[in-house]
């Protein structure tokens, strides 16, 4: 929920779909994994339902504001990722850095730290070229006597219901084959699956243990509701 809502930027969201292999197991052409796609509408401005895409890179910032797994060498490969998305024929595309934050970072540092500088100004450079999308998203892993009390999401001051910064703007086109079929198939599996009526919010995973659709509860549901296996371990 504290990335899906960011992601929504104020939308109507139906589903929100993680790790959904672009060929859904058929052996086609297109044989990556799409991180994350979002079904949203602009309700009440309009009815039209549109698609979103991203693809998620996680680093971890320290308290005395250093960082780990930042993938700085890795621009290259990120923007091939971002290519084969929009080859496939998703209509707006965006890479996301989600940062997670140790205990004590928020209370120590601004937002982003220096150490992040070099890396975002390059990505920025580099995604601005392609027309993709860039935001970043900080968590702090919270601590407190009792132990562990899970992510905290950064607000900002100015709006303390804004948890992410929007550091380029997608450029949005139309879904084009086969990104359409694969978008009406997660929408069809979401309509007919009974189990979603006793879910508040739900998201659509893909099990590659079953190598089939699942739809679990957006909070605290991590297992395959059919084989039992370990949907993080699989990601």
């Amino acid at each position: 929920m504290p990335l899906f809502t960011p992601l929504a930027g104020g939308r109507v969201w139906k589903w929100f779909a993680i790790n959904i292999p672009m060929d859904l197991g058929t052996g086609g052409a297109f044989t990556s994994d799409m991180d994350i796609i979002a079904r949203l509408h602009d309700f009440p401005r309009s009815q039209e339902w549109l698609y979103k895409t991203w693809e998620v890179k996680v680093s971890l910032l320290c308290k005395d504001g250093s960082a780990l797994s930042l993938k700085a060498g890795k621009l290259k490969r990120t923007v091939t990722q971002l290519n084969a998305y929009r080859d496939f024929g998703s209509p707006a595309v965006s890479l996301i850095d989600v940062y997670v934050c140790e205990a004590g970072f928020m209370g120590k540092n601004d937002f982003p730290p220096p150490v992040l500088e070099r890396t975002i100004r390059a990505k920025i450079a580099k995604l601005s070229q392609h027309g993709f999308g860039y935001q970043l998203l900080p968590f702090e892993h919270g601590e407190d006597a009792d132990g562990d009390i899970g992510l905290l999401a950064l607000h900002h001051v100015s709006n303390p219901l804004k948890t992410h910064f929007d550091v380029l703007p997608t450029i949005r086109a139309g879904p084009r084959q086969p990104f359409s079929r694969l978008a009406e198939r997660l929408n069809n599996f979401f309509e007919h699956t009974p189990e979603r009526r006793s879910k508040t919010f739900n998201q659509i995973v893909f099990c590659k243990e079953c190598s089939e659709l699942q739809l679990i509860s957006m909070k605290n549901e991590y297992d395959c509701p059919h084989c039992k296996s370990d949907l993080i371990a699989q990601s």
